[in-house]
């Protein structure tokens, strides 16, 4: 919602609790904002109905989440407004995001830079917490509001990746992790190191199977993720986690992950895998030609849909591997949080939301109407929840192994010079050691800049 709607909306709320507009005319102005008539006819019926302002006393607030096809975060809304919302005077607007991640960081960002309260609670990506809370564009969440013995139910890799200079910046409402797929008719045991995954992968391709192992070799942000599981999977890290100054990525554990990245391309993976993105990987692996793929947790449903997948029912999912010293395999974290902006005046009321978020019907909600990977650790546990997603009841250790890629207020900068000089390692235009000396220096630079 941009500041000039969100001025309309007040507008129409005055005066209809003030008894001087018709609902006929609320609702018309309301849907010329933008609203769904659904989301109109909720406002309307907490400011009093038009009946001379009868429940006056209710303060709207805006939330705007990520794009969602599916209308749970719509549910949510008016399950919120209809109970907790209506017994403590607050009504939520939801406002759906845009489908582009950047469109929607512009849209924050603008309204940011403006100090403008336009939007109350925001659901931003996992990798933003720092960044904005560097700018001082989000309220930082209170032990008291959500004291430790609270947020010790959740999953603490989305907490630490709201986390910057020790206080909390966001509250994780649903996370997501990458996952190893393997074909099980083709693979017994699933492998428990990178070397592993190559060994296996080589026995049953081409001989068996088309490719041996699809992943997301483009240069876009989900190269990040790809290249910090392997490289956390060696024990190494792109920054010092104690120091987020230093940075470590040009270490003997980067190199090994670097160079066995670079091995597998046209090898036991196609040449064409340093332009594939999700779903590129999600189609090869769903046409049947490849034994393994790393990819995200929505490819479970779609490749178990004998509508669209040759390989239904002949596949599992295992954790990413580990390699070198290490003994542990770690996903990427992804996933969204919700925070409340600095210059809202509702600040109060923002958090009752994100409270009711966090606790556990608004939780399984998501698991069960989305699919979405939510951060209370009881859902992966839940008869209910499992009964209806049984893969929930393979992802939890996954999840509690799970390392956010690089908590930075530089994000979007570390994330392109990581991009950069990964990609020119695949595609062999310099060494692996080489990329990595010259990101060592690169990184360095942002990070004390």
């Amino acid at each position: 919602m941009i500041p000039e709607q969100r001025e309309a909306l007040d507008e129409i709320i005055v005066k209809i609790r003030a008894g001087r507009m018709t609902r006929r005319t609320f609702l018309e102005r309301a849907a010329a904002i933008g609203l769904s008539s659904t989301v109109a006819g909720s406002l309307l019926e907490a400011c009093g109905g038009g009946g001379g302002g009868s429940n006056g006393g209710v303060t709207n607030i805006v939330w705007q989440s990520e794009q969602d096809s599916t209308n749970t975060y719509g549910d949510l809304a008016n399950t919120f407004n209809q109970t907790i919302g209506k017994q403590k005077g607050i009504h939520v607007t939801w406002q759906q995001g845009p489908s582009s991640t950047n469109d929607m960081l512009t849209r924050y960002n603008n309204m940011l830079r403006a100090r403008n309260s336009s939007i109350d609670v925001m659901s931003i990506d996992v990798v933003y917490p720092a960044q904005f809370a560097a700018s001082q564009w989000t309220k930082p969440i209170t032990d008291s509001q959500w004291p430790a013995s609270e947020r010790d139910k959740y999953l603490q890799g989305p907490i630490k990746a709201c986390t910057y200079q020790g206080k909390i910046w966001a509250a994780p409402y649903r996370t997501d992790i990458g996952l190893l797929y393997y074909r099980k008719d083709l693979i017994q045991t699933p492998p428990a190191t990178w070397n592993d995954l190559t060994n296996m992968a080589k026995s049953v391709s081409p001989s068996k199977v088309k490719y041996g192992y699809v992943w997301q070799g483009a240069q876009y942000e989900g190269l990040v993720c790809d290249f910090v599981e392997v490289l956390h999977g060696f024990g190494g890290a792109v920054l010092d986690p104690n120091d987020p100054t230093k940075v470590t990525v040009n270490s003997p554990e980067a190199q090994q992950a670097l160079a066995m990245m670079v091995s597998w391309v046209g090898t036991i993976s196609p040449d064409a895998v340093t332009t594939y993105m999700e779903d590129p990987s999600r189609t090869t692996w769903q046409n049947g030609d490849s034994a393994f793929m790393r990819n995200w947790p929505y490819a479970y449903a779609l490749g178990n849909d004998p509508a669209q997948s040759k390989i239904a029912n002949k596949f599992d999912i295992t954790s990413l591997p580990y390699g070198g010293t290490s003994t542990t395999g770690h996903s990427a974290i992804g996933g969204w949080n919700l925070a409340i902006n600095a210059f809202t005046p509702r600040a109060d009321q923002a958090w009752e939301f994100i409270k009711y978020m966090l606790q556990p019907d608004a939780q399984k909600k998501g698991a069960i109407s989305a699919t979405w990977t939510t951060t209370l650790q009881s859902v992966y546990d839940d008869p209910q929840v499992l009964s209806k997603q049984a893969l929930f009841g393979k992802l939890k250790p996954i999840l509690q192994n799970a390392l956010p890629r690089p908590v930075s207020p530089k994000y979007t900068s570390l994330s392109d010079a990581i991009q950069r000089h990964v990609y020119q390692a695949l595609k062999k235009q310099v060494s692996p050691n080489d990329a990595l000396s010259a990101l060592q220096t690169e990184l360095q630079q942002l990070v004390t800049s």
